[in-house]
């Protein structure tokens, strides 16, 4: 009867121990330990199993010495003495390697996929806010890991690191320089690079972009397709958001865009530098402006805005006929920011839109004002009423520099 595998590796370990000029398992362990850079792990290894897997390995060691044979009653064979077998043999050959599957194509259709799926991780992450504070994650490490559920860790990071901010052991939002999204109606075109590289191109040109060629990198990461990269080209001169001087309406808007993109990612100091130096800034919570309601900052108290705890009047309540009491941070939440706002459905120069039941009268307090409505539509069964608009109201202060007077907020009215 043969023996069993244990009676077998017993032997071999009673023999070895025997052999005058050969090493005993326990000294081989320890010498390879000994050279191991991870001795935790390793040992792990050569304990598993008990004592009969250690000898076992340490015989297979043993009997990689020169002139050492397994077990009483062999006698060594020197080497070359016999034609060795090769260590391979009996053993069978590895299957090869299975080869990579084509990755599926990206249709016009996945495309759109993939960019409401980056989309709509931005927007749930800035919907899901108090005050400013993302109330769903604790770290930017976590804000990181959900971006990495739709685009590469690089940009990821980059969203990150962009867009979100630690501050008393929170993570709060600043939509600085927002992302621009592919515009799902117009137009756009595919461009392969590679079997899992491909350009998503869309040329854009609005008032607020000015004409640019939006190019979005999908690449396949062996599971899904996901966005990996983001490039803009300014594709002619146009007007930046930061150009301030000048007349006419395209350099209001500018200097317009620059006041919301300063709201946006409350840059209050670069704000205050747009505030008209003889009029201030006018806030007013609906678009029937009520001057002796009104509150009205001048630049520096715009450079602390956010520092401001104190209880203001901003108007009166809609419906309820109550007064609009709260700090300027409760206000800025309430009537001013909309993450829409960073990129607005419309952009309307020097047009007063009648869009609710109460009357506009914007133009008729500032009538050497142009006015420049940032357009954000309602969604959902309840869009003809979750609709906002804030209209950014620029004059030329005596430069020509184009300064804002007003910043009026519209919404559904009762």
């Amino acid at each position: 009867m043969s023996k069993s595998f244990e009676e077998r590796m017993k032997e071999l370990e009673d023999g070895y121990r025997n052999m005058p000029d050969s090493k005993g398992p326990d000294e081989i362990i320890q010498g390879v330990e000994k050279r191991s850079k991870k001795r935790t792990s390793r040992r792990r290894m050569y304990t598993f199993g008990g004592t009969l897997a250690a000898a076992g390995i340490a015989a297979m060691l043993v009997m990689s010495q020169q002139g050492t044979a397994p077990g009483p009653g062999h006698t060594g064979t020197a080497p070359g003495d016999e034609e060795q077998e090769s260590p391979d043999a009996g053993m069978q050959e590895a299957p090869a390697e299975p080869e990579d599957e084509t990755p599926p194509a990206l249709t016009e259709e996945r495309a759109v996929e993939v960019m409401t799926s980056y989309r709509e991780s931005f927007e749930t992450l800035v919907n899901d806010t108090d005050s400013q504070r993302v109330a769903s994650y604790e770290s930017l490490d976590g804000v990181r890991q959900h971006f990495e559920k739709v685009m590469s860790e690089e940009l990821a990071q980059s969203m990150t690191d962009s867009y979100f901010r630690m501050q008393n052991g929170s993570v709060y939002v600043v939509a600085m320089d927002a992302p621009t999204w592919l515009q799902e109606d117009q137009s756009f075109t595919l461009e392969q690079e590679a079997e899992d590289h491909v350009r998503i191109v869309q040329e854009r040109s609005n008032e607020m972009l000015g004409h640019v060629e939006m190019v979005y990198h999908a690449v396949y990461n062996g599971d899904r397709w996901i966005l990996d990269d983001i490039v803009s080209t300014q594709l002619d001169e146009g007007n930046t958001a930061g150009e301030n001087a000048g007349s006419g309406e395209e350099a209001a808007a500018s200097a317009a865009q620059s006041v919301v993109d300063y709201l946006i990612s409350q840059d209050w100091t670069r704000l205050s530098e747009l505030v008209h130096p003889q009029e201030g800034v006018l806030f007013s919570p609906y678009v029937y402006v009520r001057e002796d309601e009104a509150q009205v900052f001048q630049a520096e108290e715009i450079e602390s805005f956010f520092q401001n705890e104190q209880q203001h009047v901003w108007g009166t309540q809609d419906g309820s006929g109550r007064p609009i009491e709260m700090t300027p941070s409760a206000y800025y939440e309430e009537y001013i920011y909309d993450p829409g706002l960073s990129d607005p459905d419309e952009m309307n120069v020097g047009e007063i839109a009648q869009r609710g039941s109460m009357q506009n009268n914007i133009q008729d307090v500032f009538p050497d004002a142009t006015v420049v409505e940032f357009y954000v539509e309602g969604s959902g069964e309840s869009a003809q009423m979750n609709w906002s608009a804030l209209n950014v109201v620029m004059k030329q202060d005596e430069s020509g520099a184009w300064k804002v007077v007003a910043l009026v907020n519209d919404e559904w009215t009762i």
